[in-house]
């Protein structure tokens, strides 16, 4: 029985998932929260990209809790408080010595599992994870948010290179996030899925960080200058939803509770639009303008 804490959260798996290693805890195995045997009713079915390709991928209504299925992989079972995530072949639990299933994750089953799984589970224990990159800067957090392509990864990445001591990378492209009246929290402690294992940026951080500013960025021409532009709270709200991973899988309750949660956050926190021209020499103005922020 393996032990890790993701995001701030334990869970217990049967086999290791390599992707998590860095984030292995000691602790007693908690009772099993078994998967169900009653007939399980369709929720939701979309498509994703899991496993280096477009998978269908469905979630399913199986009291008291939600069956994960993707394309080509095994069924991951959610208990409803999130704690456990079971995998299972039909209404079995795989657990280790069983016949079943092979007793080593597939490299498309562990995807799968620190993929939707694990967002559904957080999503369930009440922390969100934002399709993001993020950076810090002297102690305050930045994150980057924007549609595929506009560069949050490839931001982040410049941003926190060698050349720039005092600015460290966060995430790069998922970035789980709580409120409480405090604040908002982010909780690097999570793997990304599109860096190495050696080029990960959780373990080195502290386990929850303020997140002080979220900027959405926007592609300018290339003759155009970088520049900052304050969002509404409508507007923000609308980003938040936009850009939470996994909200396709949310059942009514779940939709409503992320609802609440990005006017929440909307509330607390600024938001930016961040628009500016790829090209190296614009970076310097970018950097300025972040650190004006903070």
């Amino acid at each position: 029985m393996a032990c890790y804490r993701p995001a701030g959260q334990d869970f217990y798996f049967a086999c290791p998932v390599p992707e998590l290693a860095p984030f292995e805890i000691s602790g007693s195995q908690p009772a099993t929260e078994a998967p169900p045997v009653a007939p399980a009713v369709l929720l939701s079915r979309t498509v994703g990209w899991v496993g280096g390709e477009q998978r269908e991928v469905e979630s399913w209504f199986a009291p008291p809790g939600t069956l994960l299925k993707v394309a080509g992989g095994s069924s991951f079972y959610i208990a409803p408080s999130g704690r456990a995530i079971v995998r299972v072949e039909g209404t079995k639990e795989t657990a280790p010595g069983d016949s079943g299933l092979p007793a080593q994750l597939t490299a498309l089953d562990r995807e799968i599992l620190v993929g939707p799984a694990l967002v559904l589970a957080l999503a369930l224990r009440g922390v969100w994870c934002l399709h993001a990159s993020a950076v810090i800067w002297r102690g305050h957090s930045i994150a980057f948010l924007g549609e595929s392509g506009q560069g949050k990864s490839t931001l982040a990445a410049c941003l926190a290179d060698a050349g720039r001591p005092d600015w460290r990378l966060v995430a790069d492209d998922i970035l789980p996030v709580t409120d409480s009246k405090a604040g908002v929290d982010s909780w690097p402690h999570f793997p990304q899925l599109k860096l190495s294992m050696q080029a990960q940026p959780g373990p080195g951080l502290p386990e929850h960080i303020p997140l002080d500013r979220i900027c959405v960025l926007a592609h300018a021409g290339k003759d155009e200058n970088p520049d900052l532009l304050s969002l509404a709270s409508g507007q923000a709200v609308e980003m938040l939803l936009r850009h939470t991973a996994g909200t396709r899988l949310f059942d009514p309750a779940l939709l409503g509770n992320h609802l609440a949660f990005c006017g929440r956050v909307a509330r607390q926190i600024p938001f930016y639009r961040l628009v500016y021209p790829h090209r190296k020499e614009a970076l310097a103005k970018v950097q300025e303008l972040l650190e004006s922020l903070c």
